[in-house]
């Protein structure tokens, strides 16, 4: 029987994203660095490598669709968009309607797609909010075909650390999201891939106030998902004693917040 805990997460997290689907583009500056780190990394490797880039590839969290036009431009013939959030996938749509492209809402660890469908696999900061990211590499492999490539990026455990260490001085209560270390990442994929490239870099993003910060995560959908964590932000009073702690970090009339990223690119085991 399915974990309700799991589930109710996984409905949160679609919801979140689905509200956020008309917003996102616009505040998501980091989410599309990467997804051009991603796509650049997987041309170098195939270039590397003498291979092309073609056949169907699947858009694993595709969001609003932002990295379809490049992974086309590199040699993909189709690329089939899938997100938990059906309100991305209408907007995804409803944008590239001039590329060979669909989009479905599904959970990425039950993926409703035949073995050995997809060329590649890209996703690019999605694996993060994974339940169960066995499951995840478990279908990711069993919908590739064979020698597919897993091109992803995800968060590690120091992304938003300034935001984190603010609110402990606040309260008890868990307010941002935890995320995999390198080491267990790697752990898990290589249950099912061989891992061709790995990169890790933290990108520190720079904010004029606390309330354009946070805006600007309720704008791509990223809010708090973790067990532990206390409903809403609590009032004005809460707000104020958390600018207070966050001012500390403060740097050059600035508030800085810091993005772990990680990109995978792993081949699926023989």
């Amino acid at each position: 029987m399915p974990n309700s805990t799991f589930l109710r997460k996984k409905q949160q997290v679609a919801s979140q994203f689905s509200r956020a689907a008309h917003s996102y583009d616009e505040a998501a500056r980091v989410q599309h660095f990467s997804a051009l780190e991603l796509a650049q990394q997987l041309q170098l490797l195939c270039s590397q490598n003498s291979m092309r880039m073609n056949g169907c590839w699947l858009d694993l969290g595709c969001g609003t669709g932002f990295a379809v036009p490049t992974l086309i431009q590199q040699g993909a013939e189709q690329v089939v968009g899938a997100d938990i959030a059906e309100g991305m996938c209408i907007t995804s749509k409803e944008k590239l309607t001039q590329f060979p492209f669909s989009a479905i809402a599904c959970d990425a660890e039950n993926l409703p797609f035949s073995a050995q469908s997809f060329d590649g696999i890209f996703s690019n900061l999605m694996i993060q909010w994974s339940e169960q990211l066995s499951d995840l590499c478990y279908e990711a492999s069993r919908v590739l075909k064979e020698d597919g490539l897993f091109a992803f990026a995800t968060l590690g455990p120091n992304t938003m650390h300034e935001l984190k260490t603010a609110w402990q001085q606040v309260d008890p209560y868990v307010h941002v999201n935890s995320f995999e270390t390198r080491d267990n990442l790697i752990a898990t994929c290589e249950q099912f891939f061989d891992i061709e490239s790995i990169h890790q870099q933290e990108m520190v993003q720079q904010h004029s106030s606390l309330s354009a910060l946070l805006k600007e995560l309720k704008a791509i959908g990223a809010t708090n998902v973790n067990s532990g964590r206390r409903s809403g932000l609590g009032g004005r009073a809460r707000l104020a004693q958390l600018e207070k702690a966050y001012l500390q970090q403060q740097n050059n009339d600035y508030l800085p917040l810091t993005y772990d990223l990680i990109w995978v690119i792993a081949r699926k085991r023989k």
